[in-house]
């Protein structure tokens, strides 16, 4: 003989109702925060220093000037906003950047009359670098995050 489950209070019902409106509210209000800038986000916002997580095509090589970085020119994918991206060599190894390439980054953007700059990796405000390219299918990142996460 089996026994029939007990018959639900409306206590039960409304627990078993609350509980996934609860769970797709925080889901929902935790993606809505979370959420990174573009750069033409912090462009349009005119931020003076953001963190953007975004991509471009290179569409000018700027002649290597300094030593400890590299730069280039970029035109975002979908807004076609330009604007500089300085890739730091001595926190990473270099990047030989080409017209038409796509790079993925994380960075820190300064505002510009021109577009902005990008710079990755960059010293966040924890002091540490922080920040990363991916470029022709690899991820360049600061010495110290790659030394970290061995």
């Amino acid at each position: 003989m089996s026994k029939s489950p007990p018959e639900l209070t409306w206590q039960d019902k409304a627990i078993l109702v609350a509980i996934p409106v609860v769970v797709f509210t925080i889901f929902i209000l935790a993606n809505y925060f979370s959420q990174d800038l573009t750069v033409n986000e912090a462009f349009q916002q005119e931020l003076a220093v953001a963190e953007v997580r975004d991509g471009g095509s290179v569409i000018q090589i700027y002649p290597q000037v300094a030593t400890d970085s590299v730069s280039c020119r970029l035109k975002t994918r979908e807004s076609n906003t330009e604007f500089d991206f300085v890739f730091q060599i001595t926190a990473s190894e270099t990047i030989k950047f080409e017209v038409g390439r796509t790079v993925q980054f994380y960075g820190q953007y300064k505002h510009s009359l021109k577009g902005g700059t990008v710079t990755a990796p960059y010293k966040g405000k924890s002091g540490r670098m922080s920040g990363w390219a991916i470029y022709e299918n690899h991820r360049y990142s600061a010495k110290e995050e790659a030394d970290n996460s061995l």
